[in-house]
């Protein structure tokens, strides 16, 4: 948890770039309902992205909020412990949404930037030797190569590896249940959906 100063702190320096796993139920790329539940906010799960796909609002903590499949982030970290994990891209300021071509724009300047940034960034946000890092790719992906490689020297935290939200061969039910299996979160996808439906808000 965080004070309402620090997390004033917060959104100035990060809101830009990162955000929060709380959604609204009724307009999922409504990043204020963060500021109406900061105190819910902390860093026992951080995900992590590689970079910005999209140019964000002006708003502040509007990534991961109302992109095409950020409903299944929504379904998985809405209603449970992972509601408030903190969310992030390893590299800032950088809108492109192939791989390859992203790839070649690193440079070892650019490269360290971004780490000295999310050394900060984590600092900022307190973590500890108990947060769990949750990479939004598999082993072999170019933002688990880049992290493992680059950014994780100085964590010795648990570090979980699952498909990217935008994964096309995962229906939304097998994309979340893969993610609970993996932090033991024992949650009804089925019943998750029915409730957003019965109250009108899927």
């Amino acid at each position: 948890m965080y004070s309402i100063d620090e997390y004033k702190n917060l959104t100035s320096k990060y809101g830009p770039f990162a955000s929060w796993a709380i959604w609204n139920y009724k307009k999922e790329s409504d990043s204020l309902i963060i500021n109406q539940n900061f105190d819910k906010l902390h860093s026992k799960f951080i995900f992590l992205g590689l970079n910005i796909s999209r140019p964000l609002t002006n708003n502040p903590w509007s990534n991961f909020h109302g992109g095409r499949h950020d409903r299944k982030l929504k379904y998985a970290c809405n209603d449970n412990k992972l509601r408030g994990s903190y969310m992030t891209d390893i590299f800032k300021g950088i809108d492109e949404p192939q791989s390859n071509k992203f790839k070649n724009l690193l440079t070892d300047k650019i490269i360290r930037k971004n780490v000295e940034q999310f050394n900060r960034e984590m600092k900022d946000i307190k973590i500890n030797d108990n947060a769990q890092f949750i990479i939004l790719g598999t082993p072999t992906s170019l933002l688990a190569q880049c992290f493992n490689n680059y950014f994780k020297q100085e964590y010795k935290n648990r570090i979980i590896y699952h498909y990217h939200y935008s994964y096309y061969k995962l229906t939304d039910k097998e994309w979340v249940n893969g993610l609970w299996e993996k932090l033991n979160i024992n949650q009804n996808f089925d019943l998750t959906i029915k409730k957003y439906k019965l109250s009108n808000i899927i």
